[in-house]
């Protein structure tokens, strides 16, 4: 039987951070539409697949299903496994989803989830980093912070933005910003980039007060309440 973190590279979603992001935000607003009406709860529990995925598909732009799959990498119905907070069921031979609901806040539980990143396939992990959650990365000193905004995605798209976002802001403040502080922030953009070749283990690191971050598939990844 194969596992899910040996076929994780042979199955890696071939989207942009944006593209994600996009893809990520529309589902969950499907699912507001159709289970939150104006008085409150509809009623609706759970949602098809094959529909919502067509629907998704329309609005992404792809011209047809199989592309959509193509950029998936794989069917929407295996897509829904490998996201966080969502839960399936099959009826009839249909597949059914549901996005569960995040906690009040006093219900929070503080975590942190340290993941040892050994190969490229654990890049290949998707990370549901919540508003609330900072990532810390401790071989680099290095953090992603909290920003209000929950972000969805594998986590070697989080590192490409970061290093998109750091190179980014050095090139639109060079002219004010002292050289050794330029020098500092691309001496990180490129430890970064070499954490992406994996030439050798390194740590994600979760710290989220509310306890919603996700990483999916979670085999190997250690979770403390804090």
């Amino acid at each position: 039987m194969v596992g899910p973190m040996q076929t994780l590279e042979s199955t890696k979603i071939d989207l942009s951070h944006q593209e994600m992001d996009r893809l990520v935000t529309e589902l969950e607003n499907m699912w507001q539409m159709f289970t939150v009406n104006d008085e409150g709860p509809s009623g609706i529990e759970w949602l098809p697949v094959h529909g919502i995925g067509e629907a998704l598909r329309e609005d992404l732009g792809y011209e047809d299903m199989a592309e959509f799959e193509d950029a998936l990498g794989g069917s929407f119905n295996d897509f829904l496994d490998k996201l966080p907070r969502i839960v399936k069921k099959e009826q009839d031979g249909k597949f059914y989803f549901q996005i569960t609901p995040e906690p009040p806040r006093d219900q929070w539980v503080a975590t942190r989830q340290t993941l040892t990143i050994q190969n490229r396939s654990d890049l290949w992990r998707v990370c549901l980093k919540s508003p609330h959650a900072r990532v810390e990365i401790p071989e680099l000193e290095f953090e992603i912070s909290a920003d209000g905004k929950k972000h969805i995605d594998s986590i070697y798209n989080h590192i490409a933005q970061s290093i998109f976002n750091l190179g980014n802001y050095v090139s639109s403040t060079r002219s004010s910003m002292p050289a050794d502080v330029a020098e500092k922030i691309m001496w990180t953009v490129e430890q970064l980039n070499i954490l992406l070749d994996v030439e050798k283990p390194w740590t994600w690191i979760v710290h989220d007060p509310s306890g919603t971050s996700e990483l999916k598939p979670d085999e190997g990844v250690l979770v403390d309440r804090v």
